[in-house]
């Protein structure tokens, strides 16, 4: 962990705490993606100046996550595996290799959407 570890700390706790952002997936699927927004949480915090910009970086994260995470879990509700363009779309992400692929197991759907949700994010 980084020097702002309590702030990212924080930040992860929210998004731990709402079940509509997990509640649809399996323990390994949820794992995925909590372990994903922690991490990318971990990474923007980290290149913080300060304790100041740190905590708003984290509240600008969370706020970024938190639709990206509920999307995914509501697109995968019941079961279901629906086709990687179907939640590409639903992201509102620029279609690609993951379009590509079509159907995914419901891990490899998750991994490659968040994979690609940070690329994009990034630029």
């Amino acid at each position: 962990m980084g020097q702002y570890e309590r702030v990212v700390q924080s930040a992860a706790e929210k998004l731990l705490e709402d079940e509509r952002l997990r509640g649809n997936l399996t323990d390994d699927e949820a794992n995925l993606l909590v372990n994903w927004a922690v991490e990318r949480l971990e990474s923007r915090v980290d290149r913080a100046q300060d304790e100041t910009t740190a905590r708003a970086t984290a509240q600008a994260e969370v706020a970024r996550l938190r639709p990206a995470m509920s999307k995914i879990n509501a697109l995968l509700a019941a079961g279901k595996t629906p086709t990687a363009a179907d939640v590409t779309q639903a992201l509102g992400l620029r279609a690609s290799r993951a379009t590509a692929q079509g159907q995914l197991d419901r891990k490899s759907l998750i991994q490659t959407l968040t994979s690609q949700l940070s690329e994009e994010w990034n630029t």
